[in-house]
């Protein structure tokens, strides 16, 4: 189905037919769940809603205790897959060179990085390819005024970006080949500006999604419900020290005597009558049982979070082999796997726009020239065996030179550092010669 058709059947051919899509149930569901992962993220737990009591006549302000354990977890997943820059590699080196400039000039490693942070947080992120003077750059839509227009077939056929600044709504209607800028201010409808679309709709980049396969899934959703036990758990405990053991309660059991003892006095007697008993009597808190079940719930925290419980201090490591440090972050590179295949579609739409963006300004290449990826997952290493094995490989002919420096983790700057190897290579090769000359002339 085409916009056209799709706005003729749903909006009767209404210009502004944009206002009603963003409207839509589904548009708004969506975006009120980003939001609300959005507070969570900030601090905004189901923990702070506990009521304060009355304790001894007085107002007792309950614990609220909030952890930041969430954000800790999506920022680990979001550098352990691109803490470190991508490589890019292909079929081509001057494809390969001219795609690492625009990588550079872009700054694309930092937008790689926030879109699988945004993924991580929220489930979606769309990102807009555009060329601003001679330079080819992105920009990132969130996904709370990302509203993605789907045909009835789920075809992709239109994008709207909406969002509301001091009680003025604010609309860009990107199409196949145009963009559209509207607000509604004054009360009425103006088009604010308009030019060509040269690079199609925003890229949309999200998860795997088991109830929507149109969008994606926020990893905060398998979390929350345990990390808000937790919460809940420490803040109760955190009270009952307080009000039960820290603060015991005198107990006379007899005839009460009517009497007054300063507070700040010191050697008087409490005089009972014959048979009475007094006691301060405190509560015993079974802390074995308390913290049997807040170390299982963080044991099942770290299995749904995929996070290896030597990150989050669960334990001690010596001098590992690379095989054993592979076997504890086992869980976090199957994260890092699914992460990468997600992010790596998108990155795979984002290449043929720039490459059409390239060959519109006048650079070809070959038909079955390509570009690709290459992920440096962030796992601690046995950096001299890793060497070792790269040397034993290049020493078997099994690898070339240029990709143990890849593989390296040592090298930073992969295209540097062979520029560097070319340039030491010609100078031995300039004395060599400078040599053979002098010995000629001998």
């Amino acid at each position: 189905m085409s916009l056209g058709r799709y706005i003729q059947v749903n909006f009767d051919n209404d210009l502004f037919w944009f206002a009603d899509e963003v409207k839509k149930a589904h548009h708004l569901m969506r975006v009120s769940k980003v939001l609300e992962n959005k507070n969570y993220i900030k601090g905004i737990h189901k923990v702070l809603n506990r009521e304060d009591m009355e304790y001894k006549g007085e107002k007792y302000v309950t614990r609220k205790i909030v952890l930041q354990t969430a954000k800790t977890i999506m920022n680990f997943h979001s550098t352990y897959l691109l803490g470190k820059p991508v490589s890019l590699v292909g079929s081509s080196e001057g494809m390969v060179k001219e795609f690492n400039r625009i990588y550079r000039q872009g700054n694309f490693n930092s937008t790689d990085f926030k879109i699988v942070d945004k993924i991580n947080k929220y489930g979606d992120v769309f990102e807009y390819v555009y060329m601003d003077g001679g330079k080819i750059k992105s920009k990132l839509i969130n996904s709370e005024d990302a509203y993605p227009v789907y045909s009835d077939g789920n075809e992709y056929i239109a994008f709207i970006e909406h969002y509301v600044i001091d009680s003025i709504s604010y609309y860009t209607v990107f199409t196949e080949d145009k963009v559209l800028k509207w607000n509604n201010e004054h009360g009425e409808f103006n088009k604010v500006e308009e030019y060509a679309n040269v690079s199609g709709l925003p890229i949309h980049y999200h998860n795997l999604n088991d109830d929507d396969e149109m969008f994606g899934k926020s990893e905060l959703e398998d979390i929350k419900g345990i990390l808000d036990e937790m919460e809940d758990i420490l803040s109760k405990f955190s009270d009952s020290i307080y009000t039960n053991s820290l603060n015991p309660m005198p107990v006379v059991s007899g005839q009460r005597i009517d009497s007054t003892i300063p507070a700040d006095a010191m050697g008087y007697v409490l005089n009972l009558e014959d048979g009475a008993d007094y006691k301060v009597t405190s509560t015993m808190l079974d802390y074995n049982s308390i913290k049997l079940l807040y170390d299982t719930l963080k044991q099942s925290l770290l299995e749904v979070a995929g996070m290896p419980s030597i990150a989050m201090g669960q334990g001690n490591i010596a001098n590992v082999s690379e095989t054993s440090l592979k076997m504890l972050y086992q869980m976090a590179d199957v994260k890092a796997m699914l992460n990468e295949r997600y992010v790596r579609e998108g990155m795979n739409k984002r290449f043929e726009v720039i490459r059409d963006m390239i060959g519109r300004g006048g650079m070809t290449f070959g038909t079955d020239d390509y570009v690709d990826v290459e992920f440096d997952y962030a796992r601690p290493i046995n950096v001299s065996d890793l060497l070792d094995n790269l040397g034993k490989q290049h020493g078997m002919g099994a690898i070339s030179g240029k990709t143990v420096i890849e593989k390296s983790p040592l090298t930073n700057n992969v295209e540097q550092e062979i520029g560097r190897l070319r340039e030491e290579t010609g100078d031995i090769k300039k004395k060599e010669e400078e040599n053979r000359e002098k010995k000629k002339e001998e």
